[in-house]
């Protein structure tokens, strides 16, 4: 059985443990209050964090609409101009990231800094993507060839066409008339099978599938040739209208496939559709990945704004 002295010591002792222990919480407490400068820091730190995530989901979105309107863009000035803007959101976005980390620096916590982090992979990876991106798209070379095509293709098989039809006529009532149409008919169908395919080469991303048009488009041409050699020998070498007509229709078709391969040397390039399929493709998973890792960072922040203000 334990003496009563004994009892009673150690009730002294457990008492004095206790009065110490408060004693230093109110102490830690006084000091704390009596320092208002260390609440405001901590809070100002706080809000400070908050207002700068904020405008950093603002710009990192801004900067992928103008992105997209650079690709999406009828012109090269209007491409640049957005290119132009893209570039400065994103700037701002590395502005305010500098801010960030100096922050998180002054008040290091391990979930702030594993975010900061991870923002920082995701940005830099999205930085090199955006610059591949506007530097393809303000480019339009497949604008620039639906544009020649439509132009200066249209034209040349415009003036092909009417030279190919004056032909026939010239050999009127005479036993070459038939054998004057029908070349004539073959080489027209040939360049507008041509002029035709234009359009889906440049609209066509797969490598593979441009060799496909590729090649109808020269097929069509050695038959379009071939058709104007037979009217060249039934109009004869001596100088006449029907010469002229022949060397009238093959100067037009030489225009004709000179803009042609033209439009698909700047095809071939796909700025437009290689820029777009990045935009949707991996750009989208990016800017998802990045707006995730703010707004995880903005929550973490906004659980210690009631802490910073106790």
């Amino acid at each position: 059985m334990q003496h009563p002295k004994d009892k009673e010591r150690n009730a002294v002792i457990w008492g004095l443990g206790i009065t110490i222990a408060l004693l230093a919480t109110f102490a830690c407490i006084a000091k704390y209050y009596s320092n208002p400068t260390s609440l405001v820091d901590t809070y100002g730190n706080v809000a400070e964090k908050k207002a700068i995530l904020s405008e950093m989901r603002i710009r990192l979105y801004e900067s992928v609409e103008m992105e997209k309107n650079a690709v999406m863009a009828l012109t090269d000035e209007q491409s640049r101009q957005f290119a132009d803007q893209s570039r400065q959101a994103s700037a701002g976005v590395e502005q305010q990231l500098q801010k960030l980390r100096a922050l998180v620096d002054a008040v290091p916590l391990r979930d702030e800094k594993n975010l900061l982090v991870e923002f920082d992979r995701c940005w830099t990876e999205f930085g090199k993507l955006d610059q591949d991106i506007l530097a393809v798209a303000v480019q339009n070379t497949n604008l620039k060839a639906a544009a020649l095509s439509r132009e200066q293709g249209g034209y040349a098989m415009q003036r092909f066409e009417q030279a190919l039809g004056a032909i026939p006529p010239l050999f009127a009532g005479t036993p070459e008339e038939g054998r004057a149409t029908s070349p004539a008919n073959r080489a027209l169908i040939a360049g507008l099978k041509i002029y035709a395919l234009h359009s889906p080469h440049i609209a066509e991303a797969n490598d593979g599938k441009m060799d496909q048009l590729e090649a109808q488009m020269q097929a069509e041409e050695r038959l379009a040739v071939q058709s104007l050699a037979e009217l060249a020998e039934l109009a004869g070498s001596a100088e006449g209208t029907r010469r002229d007509a022949v060397l009238q229709a093959k100067t037009a078709f030489a225009d004709f496939i000179q803009v042609t391969a033209e439009v698909v040397a700047l095809s071939r390039q796909n700025s437009n559709i290689r820029s777009l399929e990045l935009s949707l493709g991996r750009k989208r998973n990016l800017t998802a990945q990045c707006d995730e890792t703010l707004a995880a960072f903005q929550k973490v922040v906004q659980s210690r704004t009631f802490k910073a203000t106790r």
